[in-house]
């Protein structure tokens, strides 16, 4: 009777063991399922500020094209005022156009390579 209580004990145990390493590749392949959903969230999260960003300079530069044409500009100004002013609002618009475009390329490569 010993020797039966002994080895039901024992396959007992072995159930056990048996459990605990499938529970384990389980609980495994769930927080690799959590590393990528978070990743995702993550590339979703950059894509969403990109695209803002994108939206904002694209207004921006268009509220300084706004102002280079309807501005009214008295005849008797300075030449070198008039040359500074048109420079600086020209290169306003350059930049928030190039941060445009670079924000929309960022963008459609992180969304091109977003499966992780």
């Amino acid at each position: 009777m010993i020797g039966l209580a002994a080895g039901i004990e024992m396959a007992d145990m072995a159930w056990e063991v048996k459990c605990r390493e499938e529970d384990m590749k389980q609980r495994a392949l769930e927080n690799e399922r959590h590393a990528i959903d978070d990743a995702r969230r993550s590339v979703d999260e950059k894509a969403q500020q990109l695209k803002v960003l994108a939206n904002q300079s694209a207004l921006i530069a268009g509220f300084s094209m706004v102002v280079l044409v309807e501005s009214q500009i008295p005849e008797n100004i300075n030449s070198v005022v008039l040359t500074f002013f048109g420079l600086i609002v020209a290169i306003t618009i350059a930049l928030m156009l190039v941060s445009t475009l670079n924000s929309t390329y960022i963008l459609v490569a992180i969304l091109r390579y977003d499966c992780v």
